[in-house]
């Protein structure tokens, strides 16, 4: 057996750290604890407030995926002031949305995840996957471009290669397009209770939200191809265990009908079924709701091996349509740091609590819960709801797109398959999916928004009179999952305010039970394939399962072996090298 600890492990924002327990006999991990070992406390900044300014707020948890808190946060206080927002104003809040949602899961199929499994990595940590790869014919060169499947491993190569440095030019359109009904980005200005802060809308914002928005659908065509040649070889290298993990997940669903959406909770049955991504919460391969209602019922936050006190008092009973909640469920859960040491393994280890679903109309069990772009494909795929669910795969179309500088301009249809299992491989593909299935929301959208203006309705906001008390619940997806804001108003302030990240339920900690989270899941009994002798291995098999999730967390790495720490040790493939 070997230890090793690596953290922090992501290319973003660095928080997280992963200590695994190798079998290196048998090159499999068998156990892992995933640690977040950063405090933020915004639950505890926002108390005492006026609730709306919580949409600011909490925007700020993340400048990468600030659009879907503010989304969240915003429903969350429209329901709890009872204000609902025309139907431009859900319009706007949807087109704003999908543009981030746009440029940030390039952010994640290419830039993040991309460099694992490209020519810098590979040469160094699957050699012999690199002589493969300069041999294999990419099957889909006709549309991306590139010949063999090394071609597109150099493409992914960090600061130099075509995909990684062509991604960076179009996500700026993603970027410009929030900026359009946003006023920035990121952290938007223009969400507020009742609507959106934007009063010149014009025909001429549409078009040219559009004109950008083409750019996606150009490059989407050249993203979801190359993805698929190169994940296809991968697999094929004996890669299908890496990161498996059961079939549960959760979707909030996203992308509102703007005639549909209402700040009534009691009627988010109905409208969270119009969403383009389907709500739902799947349990051992089984889709057992589709209600949001039921959903919101049953989330629990443990503090599981969190840092945290579990000392408070529920104060709420019921939901709005006289559903029992439990202590844990985020309208009572209290927010209360309880530092320690870190590092127990065999104690609290992290900052992230442990969410769980409760499955109250069912079994009566808690479940751990994946969130995630394969999470919200494969519950948009299974229900059924959406305009071309098949209940095994998702099928849509993007137009032609003749933008100078991308290689296929012609219509293409595309169909996402269930895979057999969850995996890290498909994880990256799903997300390569959804960016091309974000573009046809917003392109349908776009229609909707400008239909509206034809009909007179381009109001984008009503005026409420804010109530002394009430309660409140908004949830949607960020890139990474699914994300819930929970507000509890008293005497006209935020008497208890809760958020939940996608990160919050894949890094989860062990919970009382000893169940780890799909993190932890994931890289328990993944195999190893790093070439090499053991006391070399970096660990790259589990720093590629954890990115298949795209945690928004760091970029350095820290590796600790033993009584050895290496310190900011920057791997070579995150190196601009020739």
């Amino acid at each position: 057996m070997r230890e090793i600890t690596i953290e922090p492990v992501t290319r973003i924002e660095g928080h997280l750290g992963i200590h695994a327990s190798i079998d290196t006999d048998n090159r499999i991990v068998k156990d892992a604890h995933a640690a977040g070992a950063m405090f933020r406390g915004f639950e505890l900044i926002l108390q005492g407030r006026e609730p709306s300014e919580a949409v600011m707020i909490t925007q700020r948890a993340c400048g990468v995926c600030p659009v879907p808190h503010a989304t969240a946060s915003v429903m969350a206080i429209d329901q709890t002031y009872g204000i609902s927002p025309p139907p431009m104003g859900v319009a706007i809040r949807n087109l704003v949305h999908g543009a981030e949602q746009l440029y940030d899961a390039e952010v994640g199929v290419v830039n993040l995840e991309g460099p694992d499994y490209s020519e810098h990595a590979v040469k160094i940590f699957n050699p012999d996957w690199w002589d493969e790869a300069e041999q294999t014919r990419a099957e889909r060169a006709d549309i991306h471009g590139f010949k063999t499947i090394a071609e597109i491993m150099s493409a992914l190569n960090p600061m130099e290669g075509e995909l990684y440095l062509r991604s960076l030019l179009v996500q700026k359109a993603g970027h410009n397009m929030a900026a359009i009904f946003g006023a920035k980005h990121p952290h938007v200005h223009s969400f507020v209770p009742g609507g959106v802060a934007k009063i010149d809308l014009s025909p001429s914002d549409i078009e040219f939200y559009l004109t950008l928005l083409m750019h996606h659908v150009a490059f989407t065509k050249e993203l979801v191809t190359a993805s698929d040649d190169l994940l296809d070889f991968v697999l094929a290298q004996g890669y299908e265990k890496v990161g498996e993990r059961p079939v549960n997940f959760a979707s909030g669903g996203a992308f509102d009908d703007p005639e549909g959406y209402s700040a009534v909770y009691d009627e988010m049955t109905e409208w969270g079924r119009k969403r383009m991504v389907s709500p739902g919460i799947m349990l051992d391969g089984e889709l057992v709701t589709t209600d949001l209602v039921e959903l919101n019922v049953g989330v629990k936050e443990y503090t599981g091996s969190g840092w945290y006190s579990d000392d408070w008092e529920a104060d709420v009973e019921t939901d709005p349509a006289g559903n029992r909640i439990s202590k844990e469920h985020p309208w009572n859960k209290r927010t209360q740091p309880k530092p320690a040491n870190y590092g127990r393994w065999d104690d609290a280890y992290t900052w992230v609590t442990s969410p769980r679903w409760w499955n109250w109309r069912g079994d009566g069990r808690d479940h751990v819960i994946e969130a995630g772009p394969l999470a919200r494909m494969w519950i948009t795929a299974k229900a059924g709801i959406a305009p071309g669910s098949t209940g095994n795969s998702l099928k849509f179309e993007l137009p032609e797109a003749l933008i100078p500088g991308f290689k296929y301009s012609d219509k293409m249809e595309f169909e996402w398959k269930i895979p057999r299992m969850p995996n890290a491989i498909e994880r990256i593909r799903a997300r390569a999916y959804y960016h091309a299935y974000a573009a046809s929301c917003m392109l349908e959208m776009v229609m909707k928004a400008l239909d509206l203006l034809k009909a007179g309705k381009a109001d984008v906001w009503n005026e409420y009179t804010r109530p002394k008390e009430g309660i409140g619940y908004g949830v949607t997806e960020a890139m990474r999952g699914m994300v819930s804001h929970w507000c509890v108003m008293k005497k006209g302030l935020i008497h208890n305010y809760q958020y939940q990240a996608p990160t919050t339920w894949n890094a989860s900690g062990k919970d009382a039970n000893g169940k780890p989270g799909p993190y932890e899941e994931a890289i328990i009994d993944s195999p190893i394939t790093e070439t090499g002798e053991s006391e070399e291995w970096k660990g790259i098999d589990i720093v590629r399962v954890v990115r298949s999730f795209d945690p928004c967390l760091g970029c350095a790495i820290h590796v600790h072996m033993g009584d050895r720490t290496r310190e900011h040790e920057l791997l070579p493939f995150a190196l601009p090298l020739k």
